[in-house]
Formats: structure tokens, C-alpha cells, sequence
């Protein structure tokens, strides 16, 4: 049974854009004369090594607790009594992008806090 759901490719691809910048904002934040701009620009470097680092977990996860997604910024875990059901799409077009979706509660409330009509 499948228990991970992501695309290699574009992390695979954020993975590269992460790595190119990381390495451009290292590079500039070494040649620095000014202290506070080694330390900003040093700064933003981190930050994109973090996100090279982060790439290749982001998805969306079955685990025993329950639903794990992890993005770009944060990690949402939604546990198993809080899901009223997961539908796998099959489908043999092109994929098409039909809008942000998120897995409704059993109090009708999105996950995230969210009501539906907001």
C-alpha cells in the first residue's frame, strides 16, 4: 500500500532552485565588506540551504497517527478520527489544477481552523 504521496520532479526541482540561490547568497555574503550586510545576506543564505534540506520531504504522508502534510514552511498532521475519508483520483488526462483543497472534519470545519465558506 502506497503511504506517501508526492512529486519527485518539483522537488526535485525546488531542490536546484534552492541550491543555485543558497550557493549565489553564500558567495555574496562572504564577499562582504559590510558586517551587516554579510549577516543579512548570510541570513537569506540559511534560509535556502534550510529549504534545499526540506525539499525532498515535502508531501503528503500516511502514518499511524494520522495524515501528515508537509509544506514548504510548516508540517500539519491531521489525526485519523478527524477524517471522514480519503479519495484517490484516477484518472488517465492531463493533470489539471482545480483549486486549493483541504480534508474536511467531522464538524464541517477545514482543517487548519478554516470554515468551508471561507
Amino acid at each position: 500500500m502506497r503511504t506517501a504521496w508526492r512529486s519527485w520532479f518539483w522537488n526535485i526541482v525546488l531542490m536546484v532552485v534552492m541550491t543555485v540561490m543558497a550557493a549565489v547568497l553564500t558567495g555574496v555574503a562572504l564577499s562582504q565588506k559590510n558586517a551587516v550586510s554579510a549577516v543579512g545576506f548570510g541570513i537569506a543564505a540559511l534560509l535556502c540551504w534550510t529549504g534545499f534540506f526540506r525539499a525532498p520531504t515535502l508531501g503528503v504522508y500516511a502514518k499511524p497517527r494520522g495524515v501528515v502534510v508537509r509544506e514548504f514552511t510548516r508540517t500539519t498532521t491531521i489525526a485519523w478520527d478527524e477524517i471522514l475519508g480519503v479519495e484517490l483520483a484516477q484518472g488517465g488526462g492531463p493533470p489539471v489544477v482545480t483549486g486549493p483543497t483541504a480534508p474536511v472534519t467531522d464538524d464541517g470545519a477545514r482543517a487548519g481552523g478554516r470554515s468551508p465558506s471561507s
